[in-house]
């Protein structure tokens, strides 16, 4: 609407300047026509178009002889520049020749419109600026800025603010011809309601409809404040209240809402015309009611017509035909109204249930008949996800569309599919089966291509883009896609006006043609200037924004890196809104400025999240109860504080704490985006606190500084390089292992760690992946040269090792619905300090704790691995393997999904200790692999899938654990299970049968 109000402003502008040029040459002299023109003049002197490129299209030329025809020509081609709403021609006598001068009116385009001012929300700023209506580039003209500020009026008073104040002023911005918009608003004090005003013959009692509005407080009865959206409100709540009482054809309008000034109160009156009651059945088949709303859309639509009954009637006919009954026919019946009400009924036929058991595809030669299935609709019957099969006629005929246009798109312009349905299906009567037939006949290919019209750019970079070339299938879909290729390429180097047409003719060889594209490219377009609005950057540095624009003065106006441009300056994250536009973008000149509006982001943001884990995760802190894990619940409440932006280069500082039953955790973070002006780039400074009891054997207590550098090489792979230093301590009163051994474990450990991963991703879907690979790799190293600390003693834990792992994943599909997806993690941590023991050498909290839903479900949370001789409990390894494969598949419907799967592996004392066999030979034995096999559930949501899997494990570890308490164990001394205390020393095990929930796919 706006281009074709803009083209015909010209149209209008230049009929009267070519009307008028010629009457102001005659009345200076008609003997002018036919002189020499002497110079060609301007005034004002400074023109909006470059006089170089006037020079360039404007007819008269110094020299040449005066003509009433090229003066109008003249005129015609400056106003086709857009960069002007007047032009007059005068005419001067110099010498035996004439002087030529140009009196032009610029036109002013809209450049930055803010709102500023005493607002209350709603409306907010940017809905203020919404409602002017005043696009950025476009032409800007009086009367828009009157129609502004008219818009702005009517939304601040459908939010209650009638006393709100606007006044705009324009600052003139001459050297780019932009008019800067500011709307200096105060919105004044916001009205409430007061009691509504119902008109119409209601059928309903005011109280009723009062209370469905929802305009006054529930308990003190006080009248709400006035906004837009609560007036909305209401009037869908008088519509449900009238649905509810099945009068579906209730209109329901807003007829005005008087303000009292005196009062600052305003009333709205409702025109209800509730329409007769009307019933909708189904006869033939007891359908619920809450199935008839589902299905017929007059109740969403809030009227009756025939179309929407007949939407009714087909969606009925495809519900019934999904659920097997492929015969189902259904028709309705309108009733006239009698006594205020009215019924329509829907007469079903659902004929008797069929299932879907064969579909049969011949004639197919050039594609397999797997390629066709992948893309048909159709499904024969399957057990829980489609027990009847998914048929009906509207999937029928979309199956054929679906393969014609397949065969068409590969040369097989002739092609025919038939099909044939065939009941009582190998003698069962309620077998179906679906015969589809394809004539391919003959395949068409192209002969000669040849292509026109490539003058100003490089040929052969667009010939090597089409799809159509010689000896290639012929198809109006491989032109389609060659002829949105070089339009791309051509939009791209700025040429915004080319266009492609294309012509086939018969060749000599059968089955062959000719054919030709043309190409006519149109007049090229520059960057002239790249203009933001820098007074509206507050916060940040111009800099920052002029090093992320794509386009430089002189440039060609690609639409590409404008966009590319938005991209950049959005994924800064300092920017809620980038407009960008292209200063009169019909005019006919050759350079455009392009425009950015920019709108800075908050600078603080705060998210708070609620959260539970419900599992095994084994037992108290300071009792031997548990050594295996059992049952348990553990609340967790998150919050989490953001600076964006910091020192105006688009630095972030961030606070996130996390507070739960098990942990307790406080992590700060800096982010330095593009580190050195490298986009590929992030530097991440982060400090941390962590008190956790994740590890059901002990507490531990973590403070821990880092520096991350991250790479990112290509779209998959990424490189991160970091320097970590923390201190780990463990709490005494926590450590359920052998009282010897207490001392030992629980030292305090200083650790320097050099580091650096490997990640490279190449899933179709980070969330839920069917296809493609994840590998990680992962590389530490501990040292005192790095700031960790030497070992205390030959048999103390010191901060001196090797950590290594491997992750690989990949995802296999298996026809249309499988998905084989497995795992293999692989790890070791090498000390540098044997002293006969290497499992003494390595810190406790060092190690690896795994099993659980990430590694093996046959283990609960952390369990896997070596565990103390004395108590049952896990200390952790230093070398782990496990290996984790499921078969995913459909389940019920489109978006539960299900999963059989195997784990197998465990945590080692050591990598010489790492074993494939599956017995336990002892109960001081856990260097074993661990198989587990299990079902789950998948259940598809935005955020990924909520997972519940239930595991069975074949061979869980059994092993001593004491039951007594803490001090028991002291009091029993170096061998309890052979003293007094023996009898506290019982044979236990880890559960066959483990459970887990949460979200995300397990890998």
């Amino acid at each position: 609407m706006n281009l074709v109000r803009r083209r015909l402003d010209y149209a209008v502008c230049v009929f009267c300047a070519l009307a008028a040029a010629p009457l102001v040459l005659k009345a200076q002299n008609t003997t002018y026509d036919g002189k020499k023109i002497v110079a060609i003049r301007f005034d004002p002197a400074n023109q909006p178009v470059d006089l170089a490129e006037i020079n360039q299209f404007l007819p008269l030329k110094s020299g040449q002889p005066l003509r009433q025809a090229d003066v109008r020509e003249a005129i015609a081609r400056l106003f086709a520049t857009g960069r002007y709403t007047d032009i007059q021609v005068d005419a001067k006598p110099y010498q035996d020749g004439v002087i030529i001068t140009f009196i032009t009116k610029n036109r002013w385009f809209v450049g930055q419109v803010s709102v500023r001012g005493d607002l209350s929300s709603p409306p907010n700023a940017g809905q203020l600026e919404s409602a002017t209506r005043l696009d950025l580039g476009s032409p800007f003209t009086e009367s828009k800025l009157t129609e502004a500020v008219t818009g702005q009026k009517h939304l601040l008073e459908a939010n209650g603010l009638y006393r709100a104040t606007v006044k705009p002023s324009v600052d003139w911005d001459k050297d780019h011809q932009q008019a800067l918009i500011r709307f200096q608003v105060d919105s004044g004090s916001r009205a409430r309601y007061a009691r509504p005003v119902f008109l119409g013959d209601l059928k309903m009692d005011t109280e009723r409809l009062l209370t469905a509005t929802k305009l006054r407080r529930w308990l003190i009865h006080s009248w709400k404040p006035v906004t837009q959206t609560r007036t909305r409100r209401a009037l869908d709540g008088l519509r449900d209240l009238y649905q509810k009482d099945r009068r579906l054809e209730a209109k329901v309008s807003l007829e005005s809402m008087k303000f009292n000034i005196e009062e600052n109160r305003a009333t709205p009156t409702f025109h209800i015309d509730p329409g007769p009651r009307i019933d909708v059945r189904s006869i033939g088949l007891k359908l619920s009611q809450k199935r008839l709303q589902q299905y017929v859309p007059v109740f969403e639509e809030h009227a009756v017509d025939d179309d929407l009954l007949r939407e009714g009637a087909r969606n009925l006919r495809d519900f019934l035909q999904a659920d097997g009954y492929f015969d189902a026919d259904v028709e309705f019946k309108p009733q006239h109204v009698v006594n205020d009400s009215a019924t329509i009924d829907y007469l079903i036929n659902r004929g008797k249930r069929h299932t879907l058991v064969h579909i049969e595809i011949s004639g197919n030669r050039f594609f397999t008949t797997e390629t066709l299935r992948e893309r048909m609709f159709m499904r024969t019957a399957t057990f829980l996800t489609f027990p009847h099969g998914r048929y009906s006629d509207n999937l029928l005929s979309r199956d054929e569309d679906a393969i014609r246009s397949l065969y068409q798109a590969n040369g097989f312009r002739d092609v025919k599919v038939t099909h044939r349905v065939e009941d009582n299906f190998r003698g069962r009567a309620t077998d179906l089966a679906v015969f589809l037939k394809i004539d391919e006949g003959p395949q068409f290919f192209i002969s000669d291509l040849q292509v026109e019209g490539i003058e100003r750019l490089d040929k052969a970079p667009i010939l090597s883009l089409l799809s159509s070339v010689k000896g290639q299938p012929f198809s109006e879909y491989n032109i389609a896609v060659d002829r949105d290729a070089i339009l791309g390429l051509y939009f791209a180097k700025g040429f915004p006006n080319a266009t492609f047409e294309w012509n086939s003719t018969p060749s000599t060889q059968p089955n062959h043609v000719d054919l030709s594209y043309t190409i006519r490219e149109g007049q090229q377009q520059f960057v002239r200037e790249v203009l933001f609005n820098r007074d509206a950057l507050r916060h940040t540095r111009p800099s920052l924004v002029y090093r992320n624009i794509q386009l430089n003065p002189g440039d060609p106006l690609s639409p590409t890196a404008i966009t590319d441009t938005q991209r950049r300056l959005y994924n800064l994250g300092i920017f809620a809104r980038v407009d960008a536009a292209i200063q009169d973008r019909d005019g006919a000149t050759e350079r455009k400025y392009v425009l950015f509006d920019l709108e800075e982001a908050r600078r603080y943001s705060i998210a708070i999240g609620l959260g539970a884990e419900f599992a095994r995760i084994g037992g108290c802190n300071y009792c031997l109860d548990a050594p295996a894990g059992q049952a348990g619940f553990s609340p967790r409440v998150s919050f989490a504080i953001t600076r964006n932006n910091l020192w105006g280069i688009a630095h972030r500082i961030s606070l996130q704490t996390r507070v739960s039953t098990l942990e307790q955790r406080v992590l700060l973070d800096y982010t330095w985006p593009h580190f050195r002006r490298n986009d590929n780039l992030t530097l991440n400074i982060t400090g941390l606190y962590l008190d956790s009891k994740d590890v059901r054997t002990f507490t531990y207590k973590r403070e821990e500084g880092a520096i991350q550098l991250q790479q990112k090489v290509g779209k998959t792979l990424t490189f991160q390089y970091r320097y970590t230093f923390r201190r780990v301590s463990v709490d005494q009163a926590t450590l359920k292992v052998s009282p010897l051994l207490i001392p030992l474990l629980s030292q305090p450990v200083r650790l320097g760690l050099l580091g650096s991963s490997i990640i490279q991703d190449r899933r179709d879907d980070p969330i839920d992946p069917h296809k493609g690979i994840y590998n990680t790799l992962e590389l530490g190293w501990a040292s005192h040269i790095f700031g960790s600390q030497k070992s205390a003693g030959p048999n103390y834990p010191g901060g001196d090792f090797l950590r290594f792992l491997a992750r690989n994943a990949t995802y296999h599909p298996l026809g249309k619905h499988l998905v084989l997806a497995r795992t293999t993690q692989f790890g070791n941590i090498a000390s540098f300090l044997y002293s006969g023991n290497p499992a003494n050498a390595i810190p406790l909290p060092e190690r690896f704790f795994s099993g659980g839903s990430s590694s093996n479900r046959g283990f609960p949370d952390f369990q896997s691995g070596p565990r103390d001789l004395e108590t049952g409990f896990p200390i952790g390894g230093n070398a782990l393997f496990f290996n984790q494969t499921e078969l995913r598949f459909p389940l019920i419907g489109e978006n539960i999904g299900g999963v059989f799967f195997h784990d197998f592996g465990n945590t080692f004392a050591t990598l010489s200790n790492l074993s494939f066999r599956v017995k336990q030979r002892n109960y001081q034995d856990f260097n074993y692999m661990v198989h587990a096999v299990g079902f789950g559930v998948r259940y598809r949501t935005p955020i990924g899938p909520l997972r519940f899997d239930l595991a069975y494990s074949i061979n869980p570890p059994t092993f001593f654990g004491f039951k007594g308490t803490e001090q028991d164990l002291v009091n029993a001394g170096v061998n309890p299970c052979s003293g007094p205390y023996a009898s506290l020393c019982t044979i236990q095990s880890i559960s066959h049968v483990q459970f887990f929930f949460s979200i995300g796919q397990t890998f």
